[in-house]
């Protein structure tokens, strides 16, 4: 049986400053020269993830990107399976937003599996997070600033909402989850104090992204890690599923167990703990 090590980044994987950690980075270049089908599976796009994960030269197998809406090749970041949001279902979310008076950024393609992403934001009264978080973008290629009108063009995969308050959200978050058509998140940032409101297509979960991506490398068995909300559907599936002990107190309700935090790398300890386990008994 082969097993896909699949984690997290932000809060997982990364240490609290959003990096690898010298001693994290070395072990997995190390697993992946010894032939571990390792992976991530992040919220983050893969313009961003692929920046905070150049150390992994070695990496060979796709990643989960956009908290499963898209898997794409590691080092070239080509489309290889994605799901989209239906017209309706656009107008729906659309209509449920703007009855709270929020605006989303909308990440779209103007193809099924073209790469080239567009990401579309109303600069007017934007949040105070959202404001923070295009100061970091600040040369990403795929922001445009819209007018509100513009703002929900393309064929749309993933709509954030960065808002100020968990209170902004909670109407159309409710609306969205009891609607059943879609997949939401709302949780507090890792690194801020901004609340992110993350809508997605059915069948963009990182449970449904981790079943593809096992079939795409063959393998059968599933360990993951993670630290929050958007986590907890890949450890229901996984044959065992870890939450550092920074993770949400409901992932760690779901966890076979609880590793140390990702300030101490704690992924990277469990990795080799795991695949020591995996060769020996390779050799019996």
């Amino acid at each position: 049986m082969k097993t896909l090590y699949l984690s997290d980044l932000d809060g997982t994987l990364l240490t609290p400053e959003a990096a690898l950690s010298p001693f994290t980075a070395e072990t997995l270049r190390r697993l992946l020269g010894a032939g571990m089908a390792f992976s991530y599976a992040t919220a983050r796009s893969f313009s961003t993830a692929k920046k905070v994960t150049a150390a992994l030269k070695g990496a060979r197998l796709p990643v989960i990107v956009y908290n499963g809406a898209a898997i794409v090749e590691a080092g070239s970041g080509a489309v290889l399976d994605a799901v989209y949001f239906t017209p309706a279902e656009t107008a729906f979310i659309r209509g449920a937003l703007e009855a709270a008076g929020l605006r989303p950024m909308v990440y779209s393609r103007a193809e099924a599996h073209v790469r080239a992403e567009r990401v579309a934001y109303v600069e007017a009264g934007c949040s105070r997070g959202l404001a923070q978080y295009l100061e970091t973008r600040r040369g990403d290629e795929r922001l445009h600033a819209v007018e509100p009108k513009a703002l929900y063009g393309g064929r749309a995969f993933y709509f954030t909402v960065i808002a100020d308050s968990r209170a902004a959200c909670e109407a159309p978050y409710a609306a969205l989850c009891a609607d059943g058509r879609f997949i939401v998140h709302l949780q507090r940032d890792v690194y801020s104090d901004a609340y992110y409101f993350e809508i997605m297509p059915k069948g963009a979960s990182k449970a449904q992204a981790a079943k593809r991506l096992m079939a795409l490398s063959g393998c059968t068995r599933l360990i993951c890690f993670g630290d929050g909300e958007n986590d907890r559907s890949m450890f229901r599936i996984a044959d065992a599923g870890y939450a550092v002990e920074n993770a949400a107190e409901a992932l760690k309700a779901e966890a076979a167990a609880v590793i140390p935090s990702n300030r101490s790398d704690g992924v990277a300890h469990k990795l080799l703990e795991l695949w020591a386990a995996e060769t020996a008994a390779k050799t019996r």
